[in-house]
């Protein structure tokens, strides 16, 4: 039960990550017009965030899969609410950037602990549902940041920030700290062995060449889903370019984020089968296609129709969840949390490289013109057929040879 818990406190904090993360494009303009920042400035402090958070998990994730991860993850909750209260005080560009970058780095730990967690504790057949549920938090944490300001009406962008300290603090934070102690208290010697008490694993197990190409295919895979997610879907690219009004944005937004969010929870489900995960993304990546196509070829303007193509959008994306088990079940044994971390920095880049490339056909596209767009993630799109083909195809030749 108390390591079930950590596990559950561990994706609480995800959550917590994507709202803080996302919700800063919904307080941008406040915050550039109480600071005096110009729109450069609040791009740099946007993408302060991203940068860090994906290049510092890799070797989080090896210390990991070496070390308590209860005791990483409580160091990366304090840090990372430490730092958003630094974020909440700042009153120049320099403090903006250095408590952004550094809440990236505090955030680092949480996602791939979350991964390590959930394999600890869960049956095998579990893991792909877990990272699936895991991952699902991407767009719940949107649409609860969506969501927000029409909930609740803000003064200023600083008590959106407190707020966000103050769930951090009492619902993870404050719990880690019990558990943590709780586990070093003399009584718990005698218990039988969990997590808090970790078998001696061996780490040195060798990477073939099979292996790394496997795992690197996956990374593909997530790579795909989170460009397009981040780089067309998170941030207004279509909305801008097509003159969409502000609840429409929000609508096709809160449709695209859901979708998602089912789409990752449904695959993770369904994946549980190794023979599935192929067909699987090949569903999913055809049905992003034909989505892209209806939203940026077709230039809708139905709202019902903009609306079923987001969510089917999110539904294709969110079958990229499946590169987290397909990477796993490639690596040697012990090194979980490690290939977590590197399928979802490659997501975390992409998504960062697909964003600022989406701010350029911004500026080069006139309005209601999409053809750089349909260009850019049509491609984007074929490469996500592609890569579910190639393991179609992996799959099919491995049956031939092991019925042989």
């Amino acid at each position: 039960m108390r390591d079930r818990l950590l596990w559950c406190f561990s994706l609480l904090f995800v959550a917590w990550m994507v709202w803080s993360e996302t919700s800063f494009q919904y307080f941008d303009h406040s915050l550039a017009k109480e600071l005096g920042l110009s729109s450069a400035d609040v791009a740099v402090v946007g993408g302060a965030f991203l940068l860090p958070y994906g290049l510092v998990q890799i070797p989080v994730g090896w210390l990991l899969d070496r070390g308590r991860a209860e005791r990483w993850l409580l160091l990366g909750a304090i840090a990372a609410t430490a730092l958003t209260l630094a974020f909440g005080r700042a009153e120049n560009l320099d403090e903006l950037i250095i408590s952004r970058a550094g809440m990236g780095l505090a955030c680092a730990v949480a996602f791939p602990a979350s991964g390590l967690l959930a394999k600890r504790t869960l049956p095998e057949k579990r893991f792909a549902l877990a990272m699936g549920a895991t991952d699902s938090l991407l767009g719940f944490g949107a649409a609860l940041a969506a969501l927000m300001p029409v909930l609740i009406q803000f003064g200023s962008w600083r008590q959106l920030v407190i707020l966000q300290i103050m769930v951090l603090a009492f619902l993870v934070v404050a719990p880690l700290v019990v558990l943590v102690v709780a586990s070093l208290l003399p009584h718990h010697g005698k218990t039988k062995p969990s997590i808090y008490q970790p078998k001696v694993i061996e780490h040195s197990a060798r990477w073939s060449a099979d292996a790394l190409m496997r795992v690197f295919h996956a990374a593909l895979i997530y790579a795909w889903g989170a460009g397009i997610l981040f780089g067309l879907g998170q941030y207004g690219l279509l909305s801008e370019l097509e003159g969409w009004s502000g609840s429409l944005k929000i609508g096709v937004g809160m449709a695209l984020s859901l979708g998602t969010s089912v789409g990752m929870l449904g695959a993770g489900g369904l994946g549980s089968q190794d023979s599935r995960r192929a067909h699987i993304l090949m569903a999913g990546s055809c049905s992003a296609a034909i989505a892209l196509l209806v939203l940026v070829g077709t230039n809708p303007q139905s709202v019902i129709v903009l609306m079923l193509a987001g969510t089917l959008l999110g539904l294709g994306l969110g079958t990229s969840v499946l590169a987290f088990p397909l990477a796993e079940a490639a690596a040697p044994p012990a090194q979980t949390a490690l290939v977590v971390a590197f399928v979802n920095t490659a997501g975390t880049l992409m998504g960062a490289l697909m964003t600022m490339l989406s701010g350029v056909l911004l500026q080069v596209s006139s309005p209601g013109s999409t053809s750089l767009v349909l260009l850019t993630y049509g491609s984007l799109a074929l490469l996500g057929i592609l890569l579910a083909a190639l393991l179609l195809m992996k799959n099919n030749k491995g049956s031939a040879q092991s019925s042989s």
